[in-house]
């Protein structure tokens, strides 16, 4: 479903933490695996939704509340470009903002193996 030269885009507007700007089909499909396991682990729900008048998600944490949104660029039915929006400035509108710093530091913690 990714283009070859696919784009990872962020928005943090300095207000959360931000994407580097990611190119490339196996470099894209790396983060992203890298990042579901964890947020699936702390209960974050991923809603299919239209955002900027684009196929796209909304991410929710356990409490409902937003703290990403995707937008995604498709041509000829491949995935050009994920804008991630994070700023919170930017999410309001969508719905109660999480505190995406707490999500990234528990996420942090469910990546790491526990002790058994």
């Amino acid at each position: 479903m990714l283009a070859a030269d696919v784009q990872l885009v962020g928005d943090g507007g300095g207000k959360a933490p931000q994407w580097k700007h990611i190119v490339g089909a196996e470099n894209v499909a790396r983060v992203l695996a890298a990042i579901v396991a964890p947020l699936v682990r702390i209960g974050v729900v991923v809603e299919p939704h239209e955002v900027n008048g684009q196929p796209g998600a909304i991410f929710r944490d356990r409490d409902a509340q937003v703290f990403n949104a995707w937008a995604l660029d498709i041509l000829d039915g491949r995935i050009q470009t994920i804008r991630s929006v994070i700023n919170p400035d930017k999410l309001g509108h969508v719905g109660p903002v999480a505190n995406l710093w707490a999500i990234v530091r528990e996420a942090g913690q469910a990546r790491r193996p526990t002790a058994t």
